[in-house]
């Protein structure tokens, strides 16, 4: 007679995981409110897209009322993200599949609404409209193309050849024609691309984490379920989604013994969009583990060089787009970001020798950039000779991080190149709170593309955000009490 042990009791849940739906609630309630808020401060929505309600268009004008809705949202969806935060790190939090369900609820309002904080994705149509035409998005802008695709792209992007790489043109090739040339359903088609990609991170970047010595827990919860990827990859729909996912699967491929097919995978998301070939140098140190003998790494890099060559010739031959995306790499300089600190140096300098010897401000801009651009090579030369000691994939995410704050450009949807690799291997804890405390300024700072900077949006923001967290703490400080009477209470 086999005896068989008795099953365990249940465990009571803790009251972390009791709480567990209560975030998850108010994140999505977050998210509503800034879909709701998009309509008030979003990107406005021009041609077929228009919304003609007089009072929409009344409430529009109220810049603090529209913008302090969104912050509203913002704030919320924060307050829950940082609660489950704060479970994940007690080591008692939702697992792996419960946070990929929670970023699937707070991601959900995004699904069928206009863009709130970047037109983008006009451009991404505009451009698979020109692909799908046979117009040349590397030489051309969107004014080409013309037509009610055309409508929503910015003025500063009219004339502006296509800097992504020939596989997201397809793409969005494939997008537009699938839905027929529609705004709206365009919209709804690069989304769902987004989603695609951001569901490339939800399944690579637990396993790259539990390969690299973090939690996969907390790398689904700070590199998944951020804010920033759920406003900016999944609400505007920005290819870093794609580029992203493509990334760290050729990086989990790479640290699983195949090196080559993760250089493969990599170099197609740089053919989404260039700055994901950074990686690839990062896999070289990778494949020099599994080489035996002298002068791995020199030997490492030149079968990455092959691998490299044969993708990109093998998907211009197929594409017939050539090389073109390489020569307009430098659309995206055309756009001044405050956020870009050698763009703000060069700025402030070159005003100061305009005053002082007429000379034009914007070739000192070009030259803080140029700077910028030769330390942040500098730096990243050092840490890919440590990469062996820091990790790769967090040398990575470090190398990526100042190649973007030194760059002439900065979003903050950029600064997710490095948040979702350091997100995946970053073991230190002061560098994981900086990635937090990042993440939460990062969506603070950037506000509607519907409204201008001003103090009225300002005011708006600051009300909005205040109020959630004025509201939060009363809730907290009744709950404490609530504690303290009935420990009072409680019979001795």
């Amino acid at each position: 007679m086999v005896l068989r042990d008795a099953p365990a009791p249940a465990r009571p849940a803790s009251p972390t995981r009791s709480r567990a739906p209560r975030h998850r609630l108010l994140g999505m309630l977050g998210s509503t409110v800034i879909a709701v808020g998009g309509l008030l401060a979003g990107v406005l929505p021009l041609g077929e897209l228009a919304i003609d309600l007089p009072l929409l268009h009344d409430l529009r004008t109220l810049t603090t009322l529209s913008v302090s809705v969104v912050y509203v949202g913002l704030a919320m969806l924060l307050l829950a993200w940082w609660r489950v935060g704060r479970s994940v790190r007690a080591g008692d939090g939702p697992s792996g599949r419960e946070l990929v369900t929670t970023a699937a609820w707070w991601a959900a309002p995004f699904a069928l609404i206009t863009p709130i904080f970047s037109g983008d994705v006009h451009s991404y149509l505009a451009q698979g409209a020109m692909t799908v035409a046979g117009l040349d998005a590397y030489r051309v802008g969107p004014s080409a193309l013309g037509g009610p695709l055309t409508v929503n792209v910015p003025d500063i992007w009219q004339h502006t050849p296509a800097p992504y790489g020939p596989i997201f043109l397809q793409l969005a090739a494939a997008v537009t024609a699938l839905t027929g040339g529609g705004v709206w359903a365009g919209i709804v088609g690069m989304r769902v691309l987004a989603l695609l990609g951001v569901g490339l991170l939800a399944w690579s970047v637990p396993r790259l984490a539990a390969l690299c010595g973090v939690r996969p827990d907390a790398a689904l919860w700070l590199g998944v379920l951020n804010p920033l990827v759920l406003l900016h990859l999944i609400g505007d729909a920005h290819n870093e989604a794609v580029m992203l996912g493509l990334m760290c699967v050729g990086l989990l491929l790479a640290l699983r013994r195949r090196p080559a097919s993760g250089i493969l995978v990599i170099m197609l998301a740089a053919l989404v969009k260039a700055p994901a070939v950074v990686a690839i140098a990062f896999v070289i140190p990778i494949w020099a583990r599994y080489l035996a003998g002298r002068r791995r790494r020199l030997r490492a890099a030149q079968r990455t060089i092959i691998v490299v060559a044969v993708t990109s010739l093998a998907v211009a031959a197929a594409t017939k787009s050539g090389f073109g995306w390489v020569r307009a790499l430098g659309a995206p300089t055309h756009a001044h970001t405050w956020m870009s600190i050698t763009t703000d140096l060069g700025w402030a300098a070159g005003t100061l020798l305009h005053h002082l010897n007429g000379l034009a401000v914007e070739p000192t801009v070009r030259v803080f950039w140029l700077v910028g651009l030769v330390l942040a090579a500098g730096v990243s030369l050092a840490l890919w000779r440590r990469a062996a000691g820091i990790g790769p994939v967090a040398a990575l995410g470090l190398c990526l991080a100042v190649l973007v704050l030194a760059g002439p450009v900065v979003h903050p949807w950029y600064l997710l190149w490095a948040v979702v690799p350091l997100a995946a291997a970053a073991r230190g804890v002061l560098m994981r709170r900086g990635v937090t405390v990042g993440s939460v300024v990062l969506v603070l700072v950037v506000l509607p593309g519907g409204v201008q900077p001003g103090l009225p949006a300002f005011l708006g923001a600051v009300l909005g955000s205040s109020a959630v967290l004025v509201v939060a703490a009363a809730a907290r400080f009744r709950s404490r009490q609530r504690l303290w009477t009935r420990l009072a209470d409680a019979p001795l």
